[in-house]
């Protein structure tokens, strides 16, 4: 299997924890230096963005994220994703586009891009 291959499979995996709310898994698949960089959010540590990602996902039930498409080079792995996500009976879902940078088995850097007024919609300003 090429290196594409084996990153794309790591962002499956990633992505797929996601949907599951594994925590753990979501934190192994990450190298200890990975860097984020979220639409509205800017720049984060690993600790910020898995302390972010947690937060919502320990909130919402049931989960989905179904990946729509990807493509990859090497290590650098392009994914558009759609998510909903159940807070009771109101449902969040937006749209993603994440670029994930995979070295070594892990995502070292994470790029996320999505359609930030839906996200105020939801969540409110401080989001």
């Amino acid at each position: 299997m090429d290196e594409a291959q084996k990153s794309k499979g790591i962002v499956r995996q990633f992505l797929g924890a996601v949907e599951l709310g594994d925590i753990d898994t979501i934190e192994a698949l990450q190298s200890v230096d990975c860097r984020w960089w979220v639409l509205g959010g800017g720049d984060l540590t690993r600790a910020q963005y898995t302390d972010a990602v947690k937060q919502m996902l320990l909130a919402a039930d049931p989960r989905k994220v179904e990946i729509i498409s990807m493509i990859a080079e090497g290590g650098t792995v392009a994914a558009e994703v759609r998510s909903s996500m159940h807070f009771g009976d109101n449902v969040y879902a937006n749209e993603y586009h994440d670029l994930f940078v995979v070295k070594d088995g892990q995502i070292v850097e994470g790029r996320e891009y999505f359609d930030t007024a839906k996200v105020t919609a939801f969540f409110g300003e401080q989001a």
